[in-house]
């Protein structure tokens, strides 16, 4: 949702814990990495990082492999570590290599003759830092593979001078290379460095191991499945339905069926709430089981004075003589006083056990003026979980982490700004919670764990805001939670959190999706163990979404884009 104070836009992501290595046994499209799409080196690439040997060039994320880069002495060495896995030295075998991440490649590959080191005749030295040259890959290669054959020598023009000849003629003879200059390939540029994307076909052809083509990268386009809508704020449907219900934020839950917009609202609370401030009709759920019981949940802000208006979770059921029409008469579960119009959160999502999972925003204004996101006694700045199938009217898990001490029962996790859009995967929730000034983030945890801590006001992302709010004088961040997707300005404003697409159609199982409400991008990340992979900004293909309020997936697990200013819905399929 919008903010109201100190809007501002955004700057590069930055990724919090360590990255796994992008080897797998199953080859996305586009394949391991982003930037090798069309390199003639990409099967190559791809088969020496099914094989661990490379790991990538941007730790943590490692979705990118720098093709174009040149070969260190240091990396070369890493490079024939893991595909020969030469087990760790014995000793210390040069002395410039202390304090390089690649000192124990180094010395591995010394202790199996590889190496004579860059000082001849001391050889007491390694250049880890220099660049490789083909001259002396040529060399190495010879060595660590055991090459003997020349097959008679001077295959090549341009190395009669070179001190690696002999290696380069065993090198091409075993077929390793196939010379620098095609398709003549009667040179072989010994002087010239080695790039690393080179070096990927070297070792294939070295290592006998197989290119890997991957499928082409995904492209995605938009279309739009309804319009003429007023300020659409949601979509989502029970499941195996083929119905959408998107949400109104006047206080409507309207229903696309077989392609267009019924007339006669599912449901229409309008009477209940306003759209003062960022208050409306906000969020829908739909019980697990709603096939068999008809229930369906709701999250407004209720009319009246800002200061005096509550957000309200109700339960609904669809009526029994129409399946398009809900009974108008609903109970009310929750009710949170809140002290202003702003930062009202707004998703219900339902989670691991059946539970009800519940988003409230902090209650505003700047920097949490009212001191709730870290105060335990109140449910505003909070993820909440409640258990809707048992209780007068609901009961809470006996693990919620407040339950039996000081602390509202019903909270989950807490310090959150505005969560605007979470949504739940399997047992993880993604959470986009909208910043101050200074950051938009991505927080994702697990739905079984309760108790986290997500640091505002203390922290906005990964920055200590303590000096800005009353109620914090300190920078600790012990037993914070910090996010995985952090957007610094002015790379973001106002971010919307998304969800993990499940879909058949786009090429993008696993990927999560989201975007920004002033900015209007698009963009996704591949999550795994706690960090963004393959990051994809959209923008170039689908277009700047200005008014990009929420995402919503239907019945199949398909995506949709909801447009707050133009009143349209749109779905994410394959570039046609």
């Amino acid at each position: 949702m919008t903010r109201v104070l100190s809007l501002v836009i955004a700057l590069p992501i930055v990724m919090i814990f360590i990255a796994p290595s992008v080897a797998s046994n199953v080859l996305l499209p586009g394949g391991t990495f982003l930037d090798d799409d069309g390199n003639i080196h990409e099967g190559a690439i791809e088969a020496v990082a099914a094989e661990g040997i490379t790991r990538g060039c941007n730790p943590p994320a490692n979705d990118l492999y720098c093709p174009g880069s040149t070969v260190s002495r240091g990396e070369m060495a890493a490079f024939l570590g893991r595909a020969l896995d030469l087990p760790a030295a014995s000793k210390d075998y040069f002395t410039d290599d202390e304090g390089s991440i690649f000192e124990s490649d180094v010395n591995r590959i010394a202790e199996a003759g590889i190496t004579k080191g860059c000082d001849p005749p001391d050889n007491n030295l390694f250049c880890p830092q220099g660049d490789v040259t083909r001259g002396q890959m040529a060399a190495f290669l010879v060595r660590a593979f055991g090459l003997t054959d020349d097959g008679g020598g001077d295959l090549f023009v341009d190395d009669n001078e070179s001190i690696f000849e002999a290696d380069i003629d065993r090198l091409g003879t075993a077929g390793v290379t196939k010379g620098c200059n095609p398709p003549t390939n009667d040179r072989f540029c010994p002087a010239d460095p080695v790039l690393r994307d080179q070096m990927a076909s070297f070792l294939t052809r070295a290592l006998g191991l197989t290119p890997m083509t991957p499928e082409p990268r995904p492209v995605l386009a938009l279309t739009t499945v309804a319009s003429g809508l007023s300020q659409p704020l949601f979509l989502t449907a029970p499941a195996g339905d083929s119905r959408l219900f998107i949400i109104e934020r006047e206080g409507r839950i309207r229903i696309v069926e077989d392609g267009a917009l019924l007339a006669i609202p599912f449901l229409d609370i309008s009477a209940l709430t306003s759209t003062s401030g960022e208050r409306g009709l906000l969020g829908l759920a739909f019980h697990p089981d709603y096939d068999g019981n008809g229930r369906f949940f709701i999250y407004y802000a209720s009319d009246g004075a800002c200061d005096e208006h509550e957000t309200v979770v109700a339960e609904y059921s669809v009526s029994a003589s129409d399946p398009n029409v809900a009974d108008p008469l609903g109970e009310t579960l929750l009710s949170v006083k809140q002290p202003t119009c702003v930062h009202e959160g707004g998703t219900l999502a339902f989670g691991p056990g059946g539970n009800l999972f519940i988003g409230i925003g902090d209650g505003g204004w700047a920097y949490d003026a009212n001191g709730n996101a870290q105060n335990k006694e109140t449910l505003l700045g909070a993820i909440l979980r409640i258990d809707v199938d048992f209780g007068e009217p609901y009961s809470v898990p006996s693990d919620n982490p407040y339950v039996g001490q000081s602390g509202r029962d019903e909270i989950f996790a807490m310090g959150f700004r505005n969560p605007w859009r979470f949504s739940i995967d399997g047992d993880t929730i993604y959470v986009g919670d909208v910043g101050q000034t200074s950051r938009e983030e991505i927080n994702i945890f697990s739905a079984t764990e309760p108790g986290l801590n997500f640091g505002w006001p203390r922290f906005e992302g990964t920055l200590c805001v303590s000096d800005r709010v009353e109620s914090e004088t300190t920078c600790d961040s012990a037993g914070m939670v910090f996010p995985v997707i952090e957007h610094a300005a002015p790379d973001s404003d106002s971010i919307t959190g998304g969800y993990v697409y499940r879909g058949s159609t786009l090429g993008m199982e696993g990927h999560y999706f989201y975007g920004d409400f002033s900015d209007g991008y698009i963009r996704s990340a591949l999550i795994v163990d706690g960090v963004a992979l393959f990051q994809q900004d959209w923008t170039s293909t689908l277009g700047t979404q200005t008014g990009l309020v929420s995402f919503g997936v239907d019945g199949f697990g398909e995506l949709y884009v909801m447009n707050l200013f133009n009143g349209t819905v749109q779905k994410l399929i394959p570039d046609p």
